[in-house]
C-alpha cells in the first residue's frame, strides 16, 4: 500500500472515524481504524461493534492495500502535521511509514484480517432520502432531550419514525420533550416504520452531516435488523437500534394552551442567559413573570451565594397573570438552536407544560415541552 491525500481532508476524516472506536473493547483491533485504498480513493472505517463510521476520500494510490492503525495515535499525527500532504506506505509486515513536509513516522499496523465488517451492504431493503439540512436541523433541535444518564434506557435514544412523505424525531428525558416533523424527499404512501436511535449515534451523525455539508443536498438511510444505516457520498454511519418501546410522547403534549407570548428568539435567549448569570448553580432556575396586557416579561434568578438578577424582555403577551419556574439551560438549548426569528410560548398555569413553537411559517413542525418547577 502507498497513497498521498491532502492533509485537511485526511485529518477531518480521521478524526470523524476515530470517534467510532473503543479503548475497552474486548477486541484489540477495535482501537484501531481501517485504511482501505484503491481506484483513486481511500476509505477510513472505525466500529466499536454498536457504531461504525465509514468515510472516504480522494487519494493517490500508487499501490492499492489494506491495513489498520492504532486510532488515536493515527490522528495524534495527522493533527499536528505540518504540510498539506501525507503520504502512507505500508510494508509487507504492516509497518506504515508516514511523511508530511518534514516529519517521519513510522507506527506499527496490524493486519486487516480481523477486523470486523463495518458496514453491511445494502442488497433489497429500500431506501430512503432526507435533505441534508434538514435532517441536521432536526437532529440539532431534538438530540439535547435525549437522558445523558443511563445509556442503556429507551430514552437515552430518540424515536426516528417515518410515515409516508415524513419523518419525525422524538426525544424526551422525563424533564423535557422535543419532536421534529419534517418531509422526506423519496415518498412511500404504504410504509409507517418507526426505531430508536442511541443518542450517541445521533450526536455523531450531527458531526458527519456538519463535516460534509459540501456537495452533499442529500441524506440516504436504510434499515436492516436491529440497525439503521445513514450515507451519502462521503460518508456511512450504521448503529445498533435501542430495543423496547418508546414513550408515546405525543400525547403528553398539551392541545391547547391558552396563554400564548411571542419573542424575539434572539433578544428572549440573551436576556435569559443574562439573568442566568446568577441563578442557583444546583438547579439553574429562573422564573418568567407574565402579566395581563403586559408587553414585557419580566425574569428573574437568586442564588443563595451570590444575589439576585432581575430583566425584562419584549412580548407580544395575550394571556391572564402567571408565573412560571424552570432550568433555564433547557430552554437556552432550544432558543440556541432554533434558526426563527420569533418564537412562540403558550402556557396555562405555573404547574403546566411550557411549550416552545415556531411563530412564524415554516416547512417543518418543531414542539418543545418543558416541565416547570414549583414555586415556594
Amino acid at each position: 500500500m502507498d497513497i498521498a491525500v491532502k492533509k485537511e481532508t485526511f485529518k477531518k476524516v480521521v478524526s470523524c472515524a476515530t470517534r467510532a472506536t473503543s479503548s475497552k473493547a474486548i477486541q484489540p483491533i477495535l482501537n484501531n481504524i481501517l485504511l482501505s485504498c484503491s481506484n483513486g480513493s481511500l476509505v477510513v472505517s472505525a466500529t466499536d461493534l454498536d457504531l461504525a463510521i465509514q468515510c472516504k476520500l480522494p487519494a493517490d494510490v500508487l499501490k492499492p492495500g489494506r491495513v489498520t492503525l492504532p486510532a488515536k495515535k493515527l490522528d495524534e499525527i495527522v493533527s499536528k502535521v505540518s504540510g498539506d500532504e501525507v503520504s502512507i506506505s505500508i510494508d509487507k509486515n504492516n509497518l506504515a511509514k508516514i511523511l508530511s513536509n518534514r516529519s517521519k513516522f513510522q507506527i506499527n499496523g496490524v493486519s486487516p484480517e480481523e477486523f470486523p465488517d463495518v458496514i453491511k451492504e445494502n442488497e433489497k431493503e429500500k431506501i430512503y432520502s432526507i435533505n441534508q439540512s434538514e435532517l441536521l436541523q432536526a437532529i440539532l433541535l431534538t438530540s439535547f432531550s435525549t437522558s445523558k444518564f443511563e445509556s442503556t434506557s429507551i430514552l437515552s435514544g430518540a424515536n426516528f419514525e417515518i410515515n409516508g412523505d415524513k419523518f419525525e424525531i422524538g426525544a424526551t428525558d422525563g424533564s423535557r420533550l422535543a419532536r421534529y416533523i419534517g418531509k422526506l424527499s423519496s415518498k412511500d404512501s404504504k410504509i409507517k416504520q418507526s426505531v430508536v436511535i442511541p443518542g450517541r449515534a445521533l450526536t455523531e451523525l450531527e458531526r458527519l452531516l456538519i463535516s460534509f455539508r459540501e456537495g452533499n443536498e442529500e441524506v440516504n438511510f436504510y434499515f436492516l435488523p436491529g440497525q439503521i444505516i445513514f450515507y451519502n457520498n462521503d460518508f456511512s454511519l450504521s448503529t445498533r437500534l435501542l430495543s423496547g418501546t418508546f414513550p408515546a410522547y405525543d400525547k403528553l403534549i398539551p392541545k391547547n394552551q391558552p396563554h400564548k407570548a411571542i419573542f424575539s428568539r434572539t433578544e428572549f435567549l440573551s436576556t435569559l442567559e443574562r439573568v442566568a448569570i446568577l441563578a442557583n448553580e444546583r438547579t439553574n432556575v429562573v422564573k418568567l413573570t407574565f402579566k395581563k396586557g403586559g408587553k414585557s416579561v419580566h425574569i428573574d434568578a437568586s442564588s443563595p451565594d451570590y444575589g439576585n438578577a432581575t430583566d425584562e424582555v419584549d412580548v407580544e403577551y395575550s394571556g391572564a397573570d402567571v408565573e412560571i419556574a424552570f432550568n433555564y439551560k433547557y430552554l437556552s438549548e432550544a432558543l440556541r438552536n432554533l434558526q426563527a426569528e420569533k418564537v412562540l410560548v403558550e402556557l396555562e398555569t405555573s404547574l403546566s407544560p411550557i411549550l416552545l413553537k415556531v411563530s412564524e411559517k415554516a416547512d417543518y413542525d418543531y414542539t418543545y415541552l418543558i416541565m416547570p418547577v414549583q414555586l415556594r
